[in-house]
């Protein structure tokens, strides 16, 4: 009974040790031709091809990236070849890196992983590919040529002084939908962009337009002298400078006669020269100077920056418009003394031989000078601007608002600026020379309920205008500008 006892356990082992080295070998087999095909687990450019064999890797990887892209442009889909931008997927760089992986594995760990279907490792081999940049925005350009519908800026209208209003539209956004199909032309399954497409609801008029209504303006009211005009919006920071002689456009800036627009200079000189809190009489002065435009208070103004001498500060007054960047304006003598003046002013808007007005050889200004020194102002008054760090200390922010006060008081009815301004306050500096007149000018910080600005007009004519048909145009000329920033409705 031992004897067969001890035979069938020796049969029933040998069996097993066959059966064992059998299925060992089997799955040895198995696992070596697993090395024909590409590793379990793995992916090209996030295409799984584990398993397939190399040409067959290769097919399922040019499938996926060959698709056609779908732009979908609002309502049209347009669809991209990838060849046309010559789309192309570097596989002698690809395929060598998965069998990097095979490789790289150690042979007997693999086998153990794959006797006991241990999970397969996931690899992705990164996408290599190029394409022609140029090519993809030549066909967006293209695509841009056959959708766009671009909105039409609004025209200038002199009837109203206002503007014809543009019609809406739509245009496409090359640069970003470059960046999204680059990113679609990466992904084997994202095959899909919706185009960026910028809608224009309405279409604002430009600077450029509000030139050609002021232009208009000016034609309409056949005024033949010389005609300089400086806007800067406060908020956007969009300046316009516009010369005319006679309604032709000429390049700026002129000289001009400064008048009594010379009095903001000198009140910023005079601030600039002054410390601490007002005097009664430093407050009545200036009251005096800009809000009721005395000359006398003027002159008393300027020798108190002269520290006593009216003609110093008058220096003092033309150096430091020099030193804010305003080289068109100055002053060499004093405004209620006759014959009180010094040398003539030499600037380069009164040196150029082409167009004058001429203007007063001692008191001076161009209106593009002007209309910077009351951005200035204005900016100072906001706790920013130039005048902090050009004139550190100089200048306070209660200070410059101090000016803009004083100008604001500056009331003389509803003429020039404040005539064509409905709906706002105006902070301003007018004058004239004689009547009839010669020249005139107006120069304003403009508050209004949509959009603040700064406005200087200065007009010329030497066969003299008469006053009510120069307040008149540059009432108009406001309105239009007015207009611009308070759009009805």
């Amino acid at each position: 009974m031992t004897r067969r006892g001890i035979g069938w356990l020796g049969v029933f082992s040998g069996l097993s040790l066959l059966s064992a080295i059998i299925y060992f070998v089997a799955e040895l087999v198995l696992y070596s031709r697993s090395f024909s095909v590409m590793p379990a687990g793995l992916s090209l450019g996030s295409v799984p091809v584990g398993g397939l064999a190399d040409p067959v890797a290769q097919d399922q990887l040019l499938s996926a990236y060959t698709t056609p892209l779908e732009l979908q442009y609002l309502a049209q889909t347009i669809l991209l070849d990838p060849a046309v931008v010559n789309f192309q997927i570097n596989t002698s760089l690809m395929l060598p890196e998965a069998n990097q992986f095979r490789s790289s594995d150690n042979f007997w760990n693999g086998f153990w992983e794959f006797i006991w279907l241990q999970p397969a490792t996931v690899r992705d081999i990164p996408l290599r590919v190029t394409y022609s940049t140029d090519k993809l925005r030549v066909f967006l350009q293209d695509v841009a040529t056959r959708y766009d519908q671009p909105g039409s800026t609004p025209q200038a209208d002199i009837t109203t002084l206002g503007f014809v209003a543009g019609a809406p539209g739509h245009t496409l956004d090359v640069d970003t939908a470059l960046n999204l199909i680059d990113a679609s032309l990466h992904s084997p399954s994202n095959r899909a962009v919706k185009l960026p497409v910028n809608e224009q609801s309405l279409v604002r008029p430009s600077m450029e337009t509000l030139g050609d209504l002021i232009r208009a303006d000016v034609a309409q009211f056949q005024f033949d002298g010389i005609f300089s005009l400086y806007l800067y919006d406060l908020k956007t920071g969009r300046e316009l400078a516009l010369n005319l002689t006679n309604g032709t456009v000429v390049s700026g800036p002129v000289a001009f006669s400064a008048m009594s627009t010379i009095k903001i200079p000198i009140m910023t000189g005079f601030f600039e020269q002054s410390e601490g809190d007002l005097t009664a009489d430093e407050s009545l002065l200036l009251q005096r100077s800009v809000e009721e435009s005395q000359n006398t208070a003027t002159d008393l103004l300027l020798k108190t920056i002269g520290r006593g001498d009216g003609f110093d500060g008058a220096q003092k007054v033309t150096t430091l418009m020099q030193t804010m960047g305003l080289p068109n304006t100055g002053i060499s003598g004093l405004l209620d003394v006759a014959g009180a003046v010094g040398a003539p002013l030499v600037t380069p808007a009164n040196s150029r031989t082409d167009i004058t007005t001429q203007p007063d050889p001692y008191n001076q200004t161009a209106a593009e000078d002007m209309g910077s020194l009351l951005v200035m102002i204005y900016q100072c008054s906001q706790g920013g601007g130039a005048f902090g760090a050009a004139f550190p200390g100089k200048f306070t922010q209660q200070e410059c608002q101090m000016m803009i006060d004083l100008l604001t008081k500056n009331e003389v009815g509803p003429i020039f600026i404040s005539g064509g301004t409905p709906g706002g306050v105006v902070a301003h500096k007018h004058g004239w020379d004689r009547l009839p007149l010669n020249n005139v000018a107006d120069a304003a910080i403009v508050f209004t309920p949509t959009g603040n600005y700064v406005l200087t007009m200065y007009l010329h004519r030497d066969a003299t205008m008469e006053f009510p048909d120069a307040n008149r145009l540059i009432i108009s000329v406001s309105r239009a500008i007015y207009n611009f920033f308070n759009p009805p409705g």
